[in-house]
Order: structure tokens, then C-alpha cells, then sequence
């Protein structure tokens, strides 16, 4: 697990201190220095940074909503809390926490201020993973309150979600203030302080002098907090930073897969050829067997052909062409012209010539006695020949 460090912005430097994960250093424990000395500080080579914003930057508030605003909860939080705001919503930027029941809270600070500090930290090549309040890393107990009392000021949290910083010359008032106007008083007021405890009761409301319980100054931070990381400042990838890292492979894989398309489309366009010219060979054998009628699959199509020739159910058209082609045989001048079959019905329709009617009833008559039907539908006169056609079928049994 990398370590983390904490750097706290402030207007001109920057403090910093590397953590376990558990615990706060105490005031005099941070690093100071300008940003770049922050970047070259080998402690943040290895570690996820989290960008501490000063509690007198960041307003908390918690705010009510009905159910049905729960998805555009982004869009109305700011116009709620427009009139108890001093500065325009539209210069402000809001984060919001997890909801609790119809409750959220939020954390508010100027937008361009958070913008500046978060460039300048990308410009000294520094990865900031979170930006939290720093009201808001105080250790947190419910039903107590906590306050870090330094030098130049105080630090307090009365809540999951609020907290706030104040002068030391103005803490019994701001803190009387915040007993009068609670609904429920705290059980224990948990210190944090380099200084005498004598010193800082002295400056408490009396109210809060007999329930302080003293804290070490690295106590754990405190949970819940809010990620200011979110809506138009949310986390994106590295984009940058990975392409310059891989620019050499991506380019090489680009080139070979370039090559690969390249190669596929051009086999792609000779079985396209391959298969064209196949598809014309079926074709024209289907057409030596069958020469008219739509063709949309061939192999299907003489499938279905062949099938019906050799018959289903018992039935087959070898025999029928068999006795048939015997009584033509028996039959002198007359000749075959066209021949139908028909699956369906078993019945073979036979187109032929004829020098006389004559012959042709010599045929039918060939054929009936070949142990068939043969019946004639339709005969006429062209010139010295005589056409007709025959109905053929097996005898019902």
C-alpha cells in the first residue's frame, strides 16, 4: 500500500507531512515550503497525495432534500443554499458527501481558487489524489466535540459534517455562540494542543472546561469526510503522462496493425473473387438442369429436385420412366419433346410429336398397357406432324 502525504495549500506556502494512513502529525511537525519543493521532496516520489484545503477556505453545510430531487442533486444544492451564501453560486464550487436519509452534505470553496492550486500542483508534476477539508481530518466521535487549539488558531469539528477555524482571541465566543444555538450539547470536548491544558481551558466557555478529554496531537483523522474531487474537478485518467511512456510502443503496434488490416483486406478481396466465380460454376450447372425459374439457392434447389424425383413415402419417378420410356420404345415416329413431374400429385405430363393422331393413341394405349393411366389433355395439328399431350400416373391400388 503507498504511503500518503498531506499537503495543506495556503496562500503563498505550502506545508507537507507523510503519513501512515492513521494519523495527523501535529502543527510542528509539517514541512514548509514553496510548491516545487514540495515536487522535489523525495517523500511525495511514492506516495498518494491528498491536497488539505484550510478550514477558513471551505464552508460545510448540510442541506435538506425531498426524494424526487436525489438525482439532480448536483444542479439544485447550489441555488439552495444561494441566499445563505456572500458570494455568487457561480463562482462557487460544491461537493457533495453521501447522502444521510434526506439530508447531504456539502463543502463549499471559490472555484478559481481551487483551480489555481490544483494547476499549479499539476504543473510541478505533482498527482493529487484527493482534495479534502481540512476541518474535516479531526478525529470524529459522535456526541463530542473536537478541537485542535494551535498558536494562531483554533480548529474545530462538532459534527461528521461541520467544522469550522476562528481566532484564539475569539474562540469562547465563537464556541458560546455554537453551544447556545445547539440542539443537543456535546458529552466531551476532545482536545488536541501543544499547550498547557490550563492555558486552553482558561480561554473555553465554562460549559465545555469540565467535559475536555485530552487528546494526543497525532490522534487518528477523522472519518466521514468529503472528496472536493468531483463534478468539473473530478479525476481523470493520466492521458498525457501515459502517452509519453508508451508513444514508441503505440506507434509500433499502430504500424503492425496497419500491416494486418492491410493483409486482411486484401485476402479478404481474393476470397471475395473466389467466391464469386464459384458461385457462377453452381449456377451454370443448375441452369443445365434446370434452365428457367428464379435461382436463390442452387444446392438447396436441386436438393429438393433430386428429392422429388426419387420420391417420398414410398413413391419414386424411376418406375413411371421406366414404363414410360418402354411404351415409347414400342411406338415408331413418335418423338419426346418435354416432360414434367410433379412430386405432389405422382404424375408424369409428357409433351411429344406424331406423324398421325394415330400414333399417338398407339402411344396412350402403350402405356395403359404398361399398368398405367394415361390420359390425354390436349392435341393439335402443326402442318404433316401432330402434337399432343399425355397424363401419366400409377393405377390406384
Amino acid at each position: 500500500m503507498k504511503p500518503t502525504v498531506f499537503l495543506c495549500a495556503n496562500d503563498s506556502l505550502l506545508h507537507w507531512h507523510g503519513n501512515d494512513g492513521d494519523s495527523l502529525p501535529s502543527a510542528s511537525a509539517w514541512r514548509q515550503g514553496s510548491i516545487h519543493d514540495a515536487a522535489s521532496d523525495p517523500m511525495l516520489g511514492n506516495a498518494d497525495v491528498t491536497l488539505v484545503l484550510p478550514a477558513q477556505k471551505v464552508s460545510l453545510r448540510e442541506v435538506a432534500f425531498v426524494a424526487s430531487e436525489r438525482r439532480l442533486l448536483r444542479q439544485t444544492i447550489p441555488y439552495s443554499l444561494e441566499e445563505q451564501l456572500v458570494d455568487d453560486v457561480d463562482t462557487q464550487h460544491f461537493a457533495l458527501g453521501v447522502p444521510q436519509g434526506e439530508r447531504v452534505p456539502v463543502a463549499i470553496v471559490d472555484r478559481e481558487w481551487l483551480r489555481g492550486w490544483l494547476d499549479r500542483c499539476a504543473h510541478a508534476g505533482l498527482d493529487i489524489k484527493r482534495v479534502l477539508p481540512e476541518q474535516l481530518l479531526l478525529p470524529y466521535r459522535q456526541q463530542c466535540w473536537t478541537l485542535r487549539a494551535e498558536a494562531q488558531r483554533w480548529l474545530v469539528r462538532v459534527g461528521p459534517y461541520r467544522g469550522f477555524a476562528m481566532e484564539p482571541e475569539s474562540a469562547a465566543f465563537a464556541l458560546q455562540l455554537l453551544l447556545d444555538s445547539s440542539a443537543e450539547l456535546p458529552q466531551r470536548l476532545l482536545l488536541q494542543s501543544e499547550q498547557p491544558l490550563a492555558e486552553i481551558s482558561s480561554q473555553l466557555p465554562e460549559l465545555l472546561r469540565g467535559i475536555i478529554e485530552p487528546l494526543e496531537p497525532a490522534a487518528a483523522i477523522g472519518t466521514p469526510t468529503i472528496d472536493l474531487l468531483q463534478g468539473a474537478f473530478a479525476r481523470t485518467l493520466p492521458w498525457r503522462r501515459w502517452w509519453q511512456q508508451w508513444r514508441t510502443v503505440a506507434v509500433v503496434l499502430g504500424v503492425a496493425l496497419a500491416v494486418q488490416i492491410a493483409v486482411l483486406a486484401i485476402e479478404r478481396y481474393r476470397l471475395q473473387q473466389q467466391n464469386l466465380s464459384l458461385r457462377q460454376q453452381i449456377e451454370a450447372v443448375y441452369r443445365g438442369v434446370e434452365p428457367r425459374g428464379v435461382v436463390n439457392d442452387p444446392e438447396l434447389q436441386l436438393r429438393r429436385k433430386l428429392k422429388g424425383l426419387l420420391g417420398s413415402g414410398g413413391s419414386s419417378v424411376m418406375p413411371l420412366l421406366q414404363q414410360v420410356g418402354g411404351a415409347l420404345q414400342k411406338v415408331e415416329g413418335v418423338s419426346l419433346q418435354n416432360m414434367t413431374y410433379s412430386e405432389q400429385q405422382h404424375e408424369l405430363r409428357i409433351s411429344i410429336t406424331a406423324s398421325t393422331f394415330k400414333d399417338v393413341e398407339a402411344l396412350r394405349v402403350a402405356v395403359v398397357a404398361a399398368g398405367l393411366n394415361a390420359q390425354l389433355i390436349g392435341s393439335n395439328t402443326d402442318g404433316s406432324k401432330t402434337r399432343a399431350q399425355l397424363r401419366i400416373n400409377e393405377r390406384s391400388r
